[in-house]
């Protein structure tokens, strides 16, 4: 499990337990309230085989921009201090705890995050931790999520999902990233889907005249 790590110092490979974190972040939300949906790398361990688990070094969660300052308030009810994200949402970083509640307001995808909380909920998969089942965004929500954000890292992660899961509905995939991403958006989603030999990529343009 490795995403170019660098060695420490005594040689040894960076390692990470998602589970103390996701359990810490799964009941708190449910204690609370507040929606939310498992997102990121974590996320893609659930639907990936065990020799495609890249490394990373926290637990993404998605949760509705309108419930960043009651969550903030629940953390330091609990004496933590959270950290305000670039992207919009909140990070903890307490102990073994890794967690980014991501709200995405940076771009004005807040609106798509809300919609992949509702559809986890709705026919997501679920991620168990301890007693806790915890909703996982659907693939092609998740899918969307990597092509939206536009970094080179998300889209190697695009290309990962669209091998590696033949059923995911690429055209339902589109749709959710054109709705929230635009035109250039589903374009480099079936850039993306060619580079993983999907039959189904709508072919590139090119323009004759």
């Amino acid at each position: 499990m490795s995403d170019n790590p660098r060695n420490r110092a005594d040689g040894s490979l960076p390692t990470f337990d998602p589970n103390p974190s996701a359990k810490f972040a799964g009941e708190l939300l449910v204690a609370e309230g507040i929606p939310h949906a498992l997102i990121g790398r974590i996320a893609m361990w659930s639907l990936l085989p065990g020799d495609q688990h890249e490394f990373t070094r926290d637990v993404d969660f998605a949760v509705p921009l309108r419930f960043c300052e009651p969550l903030r308030a629940a953390l330091a009810r609990r004496q933590i201090t959270a950290r305000d994200l670039p992207i919009g949402g909140l990070g903890v970083r307490e102990g073994e705890i890794r967690v980014d509640f991501i709200d995405r307001r940076e771009g004005g995808l807040d609106g798509l995050f809300e919609e992949t909380i509702e559809a986890a909920a709705r026919s997501g998969p679920r991620a168990r931790v301890a007693d806790l089942e915890i909703p996982v965004a659907p693939a092609e929500y998740l899918l969307a999520l990597k092509v939206v954000a536009a970094e080179r890292k998300d889209q190697d992660d695009a290309v990962r999902l669209l091998r590696a899961l033949p059923d995911l509905d690429l055209r339902r995939a589109r749709e959710i990233v054109f709705r929230h991403g635009g035109p250039g958006s589903a374009n480099l989603l079936d850039a993306l889907a060619r580079q993983a030999g999907r039959a189904d990529a709508r072919p590139e343009y090119r323009n004759e005249g």
